[in-house]
């Protein structure tokens, strides 16, 4: 039976079910994609077109200030600056409902990597670097006591 057919009827039969199988799967899943590419679209039956004065309103106009990087709350001199870094990296990382002796204790160990900071001529403005930044990121919850805590 093999013998009874030729090359070209073997080569056209599987050519014409290629063509047929391609047809089916192209129909099947990629139907609406060939209709809208000979100008046919879908309805959708259950939105309503939308305005495209109604689309620009739903979104709201950036500033570009508001990209730029913000100026820190306390004035901060060269010395400063990486304590100044490493505690604020700290403070967005926690929580705000973490126990204040745990923010305390950490601020104590940031501290103390940076041990020019403790002299006294450096002692204001790294208190009111630590003040700005707890009022900062926990509004009323430190208090003077709490600064001094940290000191000792």
């Amino acid at each position: 039976m093999l013998q009874s057919i030729s090359w070209s009827q073997y080569f056209s039969t599987l050519l014409l079910s290629i063509i047929v199988y391609y047809t089916y799967v192209t129909y099947k899943y990629f139907r609406w994609e060939i209709l809208t590419l000979i100008g046919i679209k879908k309805i959708d039956e259950k939105g309503t077109p939308i305005p495209v004065a109604e689309i620009k309103n739903q979104f709201t106009t950036s500033n570009h200030a508001d990209f730029l990087p913000k100026e820190p709350l306390v004035e901060v001199n060269d010395k400063l600056q990486p304590f100044w870094d490493e505690m604020n990296a700290y403070l967005a990382e926690v929580k705000p409902q973490a126990p204040k002796e745990e923010v305390c204790f950490a601020i104590k160990k940031i501290l103390e990597k940076y041990p020019v900071l403790n002299s006294t001529e450096y002692k204001t403005e790294v208190e009111a670097t630590i003040c700005g930044l707890l009022n900062q990121y926990f509004p009323e919850k430190f208090t003077v006591a709490d600064m001094q805590n940290i000191w000792h």
